[in-house]
């Protein structure tokens, strides 16, 4: 009896302090003294060369976004086409989140700059959301935005996978420029949002994510 109720004791007290754990080894991945690590680039297409850890793969992809596997995660990238123009011709403009994530379910953030594998730094905003034990993740940096789906099993693997890809990714932003600065219309909030429709499992949905945007409209 004495055993058993130590370990429901222990039970309680892992579970009242889950969120503060999350936090925690978060800020390991995520800490401003982080070694700077080169990895050699094994993936290249038309606007963007980067390095792929040999346990994440590669589900589909298109010039500007890809969605990979990790485990019984899954992972978007998106070239942030919109945010790369912006620097281009207004570079002190500040980076912002896209703000259609539901704040209420943010149990992690952080803010800060890496060096990149061209010893590029590069601001960045890496935000973790939580509906029922189900983890979105979210990276935004000027040329990339990331987007994570997982159970709290994954989250530390993918978020230090996502960190990592940001950092050794190399986007072609002249070419991007080149390309779309003179589109009159680019539907880029749209595009993810479809993007995730395509990777949730059956019983998911994004919308337990999002800010209710009638709602918000309506007050």
């Amino acid at each position: 009896m004495k055993k058993l109720f130590i370990i429901l004791i222990l039970l309680v007290l892992c579970g009242c302090s889950s969120n503060l754990g999350i936090k925690d080894r978060l800020d390991v991945i995520f800490k401003t003294d982080q070694d700077e690590v080169v990895f050699r680039k094994n993936n290249y297409s038309d606007y963007i060369d980067y390095y792929l850890p040999s346990d994440i793969f590669e589900v589909d992809a298109d010039l500007l976004s890809s969605t990979y596997s990790y485990n019984d995660a899954k992972l978007v990238v998106n070239i942030n086409v919109a945010g790369i123009i912006a620097s281009k011709y207004y570079p002190d403009v500040y980076l912002a989140d896209e703000g259609f994530f539901d704040n209420s379910k943010l149990v992690y953030r952080k803010d800060g700059y890496f060096l990149n594998d061209s010893e590029e730094l590069r601001e960045y905003k890496y935000r973790v959301y939580n509906v029922d034990d189900t983890y979105l993740t979210y990276l935004i940096s000027d040329n990339l935005i990331m987007y994570g789906y997982c159970d709290e099993k994954d989250l530390e693997g993918l978020s230090s996978r996502m960190l990592l890809m940001a950092k050794a990714a190399d986007v072609k932003e002249n070419d991007i420029v080149s390309m779309y600065s003179t589109k009159d219309t680019i539907d880029f909030e749209k595009k993810p949002v479809n993007l995730f429709e395509t990777i949730l499992p059956v019983n998911g949905n994004i919308n337990d994510f999002l800010i209710d945007k009638e709602d918000s409209s309506a007050d």
